[in-house]
């Protein structure tokens, strides 16, 4: 028995399907949750200066790519490229950041204040969905 020979530099490159670059953040509007069991979020994703967190103004820095979930800065590997499959309208990322308001003024121990929680459907203090 013999192998056949294999002549390793007529070998091609693997053929890239087309599809998503989990390592190339694309600008956007999506949806994700930030933990299991918990309530969707509005992310924006852009690259550009950096905002300052006191004043919200542009940073003289060097442009980077950033995300802010439900208005708030966050750390773009928390919600990318998790939240890449899900892409949304500016005007539903506007409602998830004015429900997370709500929920802060309304109902401040619910999911719907702090996104980390996990929803309690039998607590008193998470508003029925309905």
């Amino acid at each position: 028995m013999t192998r056949s020979g294999l002549i390793y530099s007529e070998r091609r490159a693997p053929v890239q399907a087309e599809g998503f670059d989990p390592d190339t953040p694309v600008a956007g509007f999506y949806r994700t949750k930030l933990r299991s069991g918990g309530v969707y979020v509005g992310v924006r994703v852009w690259h550009g200066a950096p905002l300052d967190p006191v004043t919200g103004e542009e940073m003289d820095r060097s442009p980077r790519w950033q995300a802010h979930v439900n208005g708030s800065y966050v750390d773009l590997p928390r919600v990318w490229p998790g939240c890449a499959d899900e892409p949304i309208s500016e005007a539903d990322y506007r409602h998830y950041c004015r429900l997370q308001q709500w929920g802060e003024q309304h109902a401040p121990e619910s999911a719907l204040a702090d996104p980390t929680r996990r929803i309690d459907l039998l607590s008193p203090n998470h508003p029925m969905p309905f």
